[in-house]
């Protein structure tokens, strides 16, 4: 694996566990809409980095 896709990977890896994080305070704590909604933002961030870097290669 090239440098650039193992960056790719760990983002990836990054923004799962964000979305993870989100899903179980959903589930167990779901009145922390703020918090929730961080999380996603912060995933789809990191998804969306991961697209803008693999259309550059």
């Amino acid at each position: 694996m090239n440098a650039d896709n193992e960056l790719i990977r760990e983002w990836i890896d990054k923004a799962d566990h964000d979305l993870g994080s989100a899903k179980l305070i959903f589930l167990h704590i779901p009145e922390y809409f703020d918090t929730i909604a961080f999380h996603c933002q912060q995933a789809t961030e990191k998804y969306y980095y991961t697209r803008i870097q693999g259309f550059g290669n």
